[in-house]
C-alpha cells in the first residue's frame, strides 16, 4: 500500500493520538505472527492435490511458476491471521494455542480463495508484483484452487473448533454477496453511496470482522467480547476498504502493485467515484461523461477523471468516512478493555494499516 497522492493520511492527528503506543512496531508484530502461522498454512496445503497445492504455494509466494522456492515472493502482510491471533490475545490467550492458529489459518485461506477468484473476475494480471495465478495456470485450474482453499479452511476449523464454523460460514456468505454486488455495480450510473457502502461492508469488512473475532471465538471467549472484536474488525475493514478506494485512484504503482488509477481505468464504482457522481455538481456530470465514453480511457482521461472526482468531493468524502470508521473501531477496543500489551499491539496494527505509509 501507499500513502495517497498529496500526502493524504487516513488517520487524523486526533485519532492517531487515541491509539495506544506499542513496545514494538506493527511490521515486527505482523512479521512475528506470520512466522507463527505460515508453517501451519504450508502444512495444511501439503494435503491438497498436487496441482491445487502448486497453485496455492505460488499464490502465497512460496514458490515460482516452475515449482522452485521463490525467495522474492511475498504472501502479503498476513493481516487477517494477525488479527485472529491478536484478537485471541486480547481475551487472554497466549496466541499460539492450536485452536487459535487454526482460526488464523482458516481466515487466511478464505481470504486467498477470494483473491484467486477476484483476480479472475476483475481480469487483474498482477498481484504482489507478480503475475496473478490465473495468468500462469489458467482460469479453470485457478478457480478450482480457490475452491480447494475455501474447503480447506472449513476442514481446518472443524478439527478443534466446530463451534466457530457457523460464524465463519456466515461471514463467507456475506463476502460472496458483497463480491456479487461489486460486479453488479460495475459501470452502473445509478449506483448510490448506500449501495456502494453495503457492497464494501460485504466484500471487505465481513472477513476482517471474522478475522478479528474468530481466534477469540475458537479460544472460547465470552460472546460479548467476541462481538466487540467483530465490530472492531467491521469498522477497521470499512476504513481499510475506503482507503483502498483512494489508493485505487491516487496510489503509486510501486507500492500498490497495480497501475496508477487502476480503478478508474476499470470504471469501478468505488466509494470516491460514487460519491462524486452523486454530488450533483458540474464536475459530477463531466465525470459521468468521461466514464461513459466509448473505448479504453487514455492517460489524459484518467488524469482528468481523478481531478473531477476530487473536484466533486469524492476524495474528501471518502477520507472523512474512513476517519469515522477508524474512530468507531477504536471505540470498540476501549470497551473491550483488553490486556494493555494486547491493546497496544492492536492499536499499532490499526495505525499501520490505516495511515498507509508502507
Amino acid at each position: 500500500m501507499s500513502e495517497t497522492q498529496g500526502g493524504t493520511d487516513t488517520l487524523t492527528q486526533g485519532t492517531e493520538a487515541d491509539l495506544p503506543v506499542a513496545e514494538r512496531g506493527a511490521a515486527e508484530i505482523l512479521a512475528d505472527i506470520k512466522q507463527l502461522v505460515d508453517p501451519q498454512l504450508e502444512r495444511r496445503l501439503d494435503a491438497l492435490h498436487p496441482t491445487m497445492r502448486g497453485i496455492g504455494r505460488y499464490h502465497f509466494g512460496w514458490q515460482d511458476a516452475s515449482g522452485a522456492p521463490d525467495p522474492t515472493g511475498s504472501g502479503g502482510k498476513a493481516l487477517r491471521p494477525a488479527l485472529a491471533v491478536l484478537g485471541a490475545r486480547a481475551v487472554g490467550a497466549a496466541g499460539d494455542e492450536p485452536e487459535v492458529l487454526d482460526a488464523a489459518c482458516a481466515v487466511e485461506l478464505i481470504h486467498n480463495f477470494s483473491l484467486l477468484h477476484d483476480d479472475i473476475m476483475d481480469g487483474d494480471r498482477t498481484r504482489r508484483h507478480r503475475p496473478t495465478a490465473w495468468t500462469v495456470y489458467g482460469v479453470d485450474q485457478t478457480l478450482l484452487a480457490g475452491c480447494a482453499l475455501q474447503t480447506l479452511a472449513f476442514q481446518v476449523l472443524t478439527e478443534r473448533s466446530p463451534h466457530a464454523v457457523a460464524s465463519l460460514a456466515a461471514s463467507v456468505q456475506v463476502l460472496i454477496a458483497g463480491q456479487s454486488e461489486d460486479l453488479d455495480l460495475a459501470g452502473n450510473d445509478a449506483a448510490t453511496v448506500d449501495q456502494c457502502l453495503e457492497m464494501e461492508s460485504g466484500k471487505t469488512a465481513s472477513l476482517l470482522a471474522a478475522s478479528a473475532s474468530l481466534g477469540a471465538h475458537a479460544y472460547g471467549a465470552d460472546p460479548e467480547r467476541v462481538r466487540l472484536l467483530s465490530e472492531y474488525g467491521h469498522h477497521l475493514g470499512m476504513a481499510f476498504q475506503l482507503v483502498d478506494d483512494l489508493l485505487g485512484i491516487w496510489g503509486e504503482t510501486g507500492t500498490t502493485g497495480k497501475p496508477v488509477a487502476a480503478d478508474l481505468y476499470a470504471r469501478k464504482r468505488s466509494a470516491p467515484v460514487v460519491a462524486a457522481l452523486t454530488a450533483g455538481s458540474p464536475a459530477s456530470e463531466r465525470l459521468r461523461r468521461v466514464l461513459s465514453s466509448e473505448g479504453d480511457l487514455s492517460d489524459a482521461d484518467l488524469v482528468l477523471a481523478a481531478d473531477l472526482v476530487e473536484q466533486a468531493g469524492g476524495r474528501s468524502w471518502t477520507q472523512d468516512r474512513a476517519d469515522l470508521h477508524t474512530r468507531e473501531a477504536l471505540a470498540r477496543l476501549d470497551r473491550l478493555a483488553p490486556h494493555p500489551r494486547a491493546l497496544a499491539d492492536l492499536g499499532e496494527v490499526t495505525r499501520f494499516l490505516l495511515s498507509r505509509t508502507w
